[in-house]
């Protein structure tokens, strides 16, 4: 049990770094698009932590095996919509994490949809575990 619940922390606490990210101008070198990106980051490892909290609550020994494998596994613990959400998910968040110079990055409304649905997703994965 307390695996999962240093998981919620540790999700709420990307969920808020996302927040932070998307809210103010930080200051600094960090452009709006380098904001939209590193919160696209925060967003795709705080689902990557709800996914293997769920998995961890269902079976051992998934945690050495790629994110990959583990959203296959998903599946069949969790349901095929709710998978099926999830990859589709992770899938858009792993792009728009990484940089193709003759691609645009995410943009900042984009991201803040995608933090909607990460924490409905999140919240429908916790409540399975």
């Amino acid at each position: 049990m307390r695996a999962i619940r240093t998981s919620a922390d540790t999700v709420a606490a990307l969920l808020a770094t996302a927040d932070s990210l998307l809210v103010a101008d930080l200051g600094g070198p960090l452009t709006p698009a380098g904001q939209a990106r590193g919160a696209a980051y925060a967003l795709r490892i705080a689902l990557e932590a709800a996914v293997d909290a769920a998995l961890a609550a269902e079976a051992a020994g998934l945690r050495q095996v790629t994110m990959r494998a583990k959203l296959l596994c998903l599946r069949h613990y969790a349901g095929p919509d709710l998978a099926h959400r999830v990859n589709s998910l992770w899938s858009g968040l792993s792009t728009s994490c990484k940089y193709h110079h003759d691609e645009l990055g995410p943009s900042h409304a984009q991201v803040g949809a995608w933090r909607t649905v990460v924490e409905a997703v999140v919240t429908d994965l916790a409540e399975r575990a």
